[in-house]
Formats: structure tokens, C-alpha cells, sequence
């Protein structure tokens, strides 16, 4: 990879953990490169500029240099105070930085998915705006990845998706008219795919079935690999509704 020198690019702290005995390896999520691995020279260290700045869901300007994959830190500033997440939407938020790691490429930018991480990040201040804010995040996520989900049509007529039909949605393939015997997939309401395609809010049923469906995709894409923040989420909150779903996605009222 050729030499670089960035200044002044936006982007959040993913990850960090410890590198030699005083410094970390850092893994950054910007605007205009997408996922960036840095080291943090001294970062470990009283002194060291980086104190306190590098924490996940705040919004930093950064700067880095360096010919190979793993670039060296040279700036990180704050732009403003953070998110300051707590409970639920702190491991919500963990989610979306897992969620990154596991699917985006290094140097591989997407503004597109940048610009809505910031703006779900916030709206899981609000535990009322939480799942809302997931689901569509997860549907920028896989439209960016290029698993993006077929919301307009039903695959067999190509008619345009009907809110009071029923449909079964089949992964890679979209959404289907289900039938009395079918089984295939996943039940999904037409004005919950409509919903989710328009970003028009959901009611209790939708929420439920999107979360299901993008679960089912997730497992998919996963093979098998698991999302330790919501191994972790199920430990501490192991009861009620709110526990994270198996794989990708989310299950009860939160991830």
C-alpha cells in the first residue's frame, strides 16, 4: 500500500486494545477511507495527547501516516462531547461497531454508511428510537455490502408489494406471495417490507418481523461466527424481552 499522510478526516474509535507496553491498536471507522487500522504511539501513557480521546461513539477528527496496512496515528481531536450511551443503547451501540467490524473491508469507503452511523448513534439515546434506529442501519449496512433486500416487488408477478399481503422473504432471492403450505423463509406483512423500504416507522408487528428477517440474514452472512456484544448484552440483561437475538439482528426490544 503507498505511502499516506491524512489530516483532519472525521471518523469514530471501532476497537481498541493494547499494543507493546504503551500503546494500542486502534481500529477507526472514516468517512473518506472506511475502516482504518493505526497504531497510537504512547497512547498507554500519562502524557500522552491521545488520553481520553480515543473512546468509541465520539465523533473525532484524525489523522494518520504510513506506507503499509497499518498505518501510525498522527492527530485525534474531538469535535464535540460524544454520545454518551449507557445500558441498552450502550450495547446497541457496541452492535453497530461489531457489525462494521465483521463486514466492512479495510480502506474500503462508504460515506453513505458513515453518515447513517452518526445519526443512529444518537437516536439510541432515545430506548424508544433504539430498534427503529438498528433495523434501519442494518438495512444501509447490507445495502452497502451488497446484500441489499428486494423491498419493492414480489419476485414471481413482479407487481409492486402489497401492504395487506402476506409474503415469505427468501434471502438473495426477495419476497414471495406465501402459500398455504409454505414454509419457505420468512413471514413478512407488505406494509412491514414497505416500512422498512420508505424508513416510515414501524408499528409492534413490523418491528417484529424485520428484526426476524434481517436475524435470518445476518445468520447467514455469519457462518457461524458469533457477535460478542451480544453474547455479553444476554449475559447482563438475561431475562425479559430484551435480550439480543442469536445471530445479527435483534430479538425482543433491543438488538
Amino acid at each position: 500500500m503507498s505511502s499516506s499522510r491524512i489530516k483532519g478526516e472525521p471518523g469514530f474509535v471501532l476497537h481498541w486494545r493494547p499494543y507493546s507496553e504503551s500503546s494500542l491498536l486502534l481500529d477507526l471507522y472514516s468517512r473518506t477511507y472506511g475502516r482504518i487500522a493505526a497504531i497510537a504511539k504512547g497512547a498507554r501513557g500519562k502524557k500522552s495527547p491521545y488520553r481520553g480521546t480515543l473512546r468509541p461513539f465520539a465523533l473525532i477528527t484524525l489523522g494518520w501516516s504510513g506506507k503499509g496496512e497499518v498505518k501510525t496515528l498522527t492527530q485525534c481531536e474531538w469535535t464535540g462531547p460524544g454520545v454518551a450511551l449507557h445500558g441498552p443503547g450502550l450495547f446497541c451501540g457496541y452492535y453497530l461497531n461489531e457489525l462494521l467490524i465483521k463486514f466492512l473491508h479495510r480502506y474500503d469507503p462508504h460515506e453513505r454508511l458513515f453518515d447513517r452511523y452518526l445519526q443512529c448513534i444518537h437516536q439510541l439515546l432515545s430506548e424508544s428510537e433504539q430498534q427503529t434506529a438498528l433495523r434501519y442501519f442494518e438495512k444501509v449496512l447490507l445495502e452497502e455490502i451488497g446484500y441489499g433486500l428486494q423491498l419493492e416487488r414480489e419476485q414471481s408477478t413482479g407487481e409492486s408489494v402489497a401492504p395487506d399481503v402476506c409474503y415469505r422473504y427468501r434471502p438473495g432471492l426477495g419476497a414471495f406471495i406465501e402459500g398455504a403450505d409454505d414454509r419457505t423463509g420468512i413471514a413478512v406483512h407488505g406494509d412491514s417490507l414497505i416500512a422498512l423500504r420508505l424508513e416510515a416507522g414501524f408499528g409492534e408487528r413490523g418491528q417484529r418481523e424485520i428484526k426476524h428477517l434481517h436475524r435470518m440474514i445476518f445468520r447467514e452472512l455469519l457462518e457461524g461466527r458469533t457477535l460478542v456484544s451480544r453474547s455479553v448484552y444476554s449475559q447482563l440483561y438475561p431475562s425479559g424481552n430484551a435480550a439480543p437475538s442469536k445471530n445479527g439482528g435483534a430479538s425482543g426490544t433491543h438488538h
